[in-house]
């Protein structure tokens, strides 16, 4: 196996653990998924934006500084702190959004769909040229 399809390999591994992290958690570190309709009281603008702003960070590492970078060590780097990013909603939505299980099922959905992005099929060879 070549460096460049080992280190891909590596990767793909970290990718798919953190992804299925992200569904792993709410049972370990919560009840189950999320179930029920939320409080009355609507949630806070901050709390929201709490869980927000690390996706539009992520999103931002995933299509701005990636695609810039040529070392794939630097590349798995990049990749593992976005994937953080991504995974960190899911973590502050268990225990900060305890009476919006509804609101905790969003955050789930934007989070799974930023770590989505993460794939890295930028770092597998020949994935955007067959030849390589």
């Amino acid at each position: 196996m070549t460096p460049a399809k080992q280190q891909a390999l590596v990767a793909w591994i970290v990718w798919f653990a953190m992804f299925q992290a992200a569904f792993i958690y709410p049972f370990f570190l919560g009840n189950g998924f999320p179930r029920g309709p939320n409080a009355e009281t609507p949630m806070g603008p901050a709390l929201w934006l709490l869980c927000l702003i690390p996706i539009v960070v992520a999103t931002a590492v995933r299509w701005l500084l990636i695609p810039k970078l040529r070392d794939p060590k630097r590349q798995l780097v990049a990749m593992i702190i976005g994937l953080a990013l991504s995974e960190a909603p899911i973590l502050l939505s268990i225990f900060l959004m305890t009476d919006y299980p509804q609101n905790q099922i969003a955050v789930l959905m934007l989070a799974v769909v930023s770590l989505i992005q993460f794939a890295p099929s930028y770092a597998t060879p020949g994935f955007k040229n067959p030849t390589a």
